[in-house]
């Protein structure tokens, strides 16, 4: 009988634990008047209560369809060992690989590596890579590098200042110009009586000063929860946004799987961990919001079987990417990550030169109607 009770808790115990995460999250944009439309989406896979995929969804007008997936390994500290981003190809059915970042920690168990390589011809190619630097423990700076495909040339590097209490006072960033290292950035920290960040303010070096850009401020409860941060751009130019949260004060967010761990022990360098609670949506003031379901899943849209023959090119780019379909194509829609449209064009070849480095989602409209979803990536 003991034998049975004991088998009985333990396939309940497994069962809850296995409802304890968190499956997904929508992101929308509101329109106008108050009305919300879906613009992406993420589910949420784990094991062993890490996370080991995220598949990208982007909302067509009537249904769900993905658009690429990024998947996690890990070491036995539980901490990632390899990113890899794939886009998906609607035409195949199939994942195609993107870029790789692979994470290497010294023997204290901290990171000191990341390198960055991208698919090309079947293959990784190396692209970039940051050195961590500590004095002991403590974190100090550190080193980027680009790879021409024979020499490492330096980038950037940042080096760390601390307070007496050891909190973070300043990160410095110099670029290098061929010869020399140059001042670049500042980021400044203030913090709360609790010693949380209270406020980031970034600095670019003009000239022999510092001019500051803009400040993230942040405000926090007595537990812990991020309630709001605030974008404040200098001078008034205008960009300036805040977003709030809400969340389940009758439940804890360790008691649930998420996507929120710090998983390489650098995630929360320029921030706290934001969520004490139960994190249940975030709104900006530029009219999108994030919704996060402890319940479901976003189902994959099966009605568009459609084969259609499509390659964008280069990707990544820099300047231009160019689409070739086997089907007309009547419009292009490009998204940035947070569901925001920032170009509407029927060109097939598109500048991208000034967008931000980053991932952009396309909504490539046919002649049919169909609608095929891909993914970008300028660097």
């Amino acid at each position: 009988m003991k034998k049975i009770t004991l088998l009985c808790l333990l396939i309940l115990s497994t069962i809850c634990y296995g409802q304890n995460q968190l499956l997904s999250s929508i992101e929308e944009v509101d329109i106008g008047g108050g009305t919300w439309i879906n613009s992406s989406g993420y589910n949420y896979e784990y094991e062993n209560g890490n996370l080991i995929s995220e598949t990208d969804f982007f909302w067509n007008g009537l249904n769900w369809e993905v658009s690429g997936k990024v998947s996690y390994t890990y070491n036995g500290s539980n901490k990632v060992t390899v990113e890899v981003y794939q886009s998906y190809n609607s035409s195949t059915g199939m994942y195609e690989n993107d870029e790789r970042i692979v994470y290497t920690y010294n023997g204290n168990g901290d990171l000191s590596l990341i390198e960055s390589y991208t698919w090309d011809t079947g293959a990784w190619v190396a692209e970039s890579r940051s050195t961590i630097l500590y004095s002991g423990t403590t974190l100090t700076g550190g080193i980027s590098e680009d790879y021409d495909g024979s020499v490492w040339t330096n980038t950037f590097q940042s080096t760390v200042s601390y307070n007496g209490n050891g909190t973070i006072d300043e990160i410095i960033e110099e670029e290098w110009n061929g010869t020399t290292w140059v001042l670049e950035g500042r980021d400044s920290f203030t913090y709360d009586g609790n010693n949380r960040i209270a406020s980031v303010k970034f600095d670019i070096r003009n000239g022999m000063a510092w001019e500051e850009v803009f400040t993230t401020s942040y405000v926090v409860d007595g537990n812990g929860n991020r309630i709001s941060e605030t974008d404040a751009f200098a001078g008034g130019g205008g960009g300036d946004e805040t977003i709030t949260y809400a969340y389940d004060m009758t439940a804890l967010m360790s008691s649930f799987d998420n996507p929120f761990a710090d998983d390489n022990g650098f995630e929360y360098l320029y921030e706290d961990y934001p969520y004490f609670n139960k994190i249940l949506s975030e709104t900006s003031t530029n009219n999108y919001r994030t919704t996060y379901d402890y319940n479901n899943v976003l189902s994959l849209n099966k009605a568009v079987n459609k084969q259609v023959s499509m390659d964008i090119f280069p990707n990544p780019s820099r300047d231009y990417v160019t689409i070739k379909s086997s089907e007309a194509i009547e419009k292009i829609d490009i998204f940035n990550t947070v569901g925001t449209k920032i170009l509407s064009t029927s060109d097939l070849k598109i500048d991208v030169s000034n967008f931000s480095n980053g991932l952009y989602l396309m909504s490539i409209i046919l002649d049919s109607g169909v609608t095929v979803s891909k993914k970008i990536i300028k660097d």
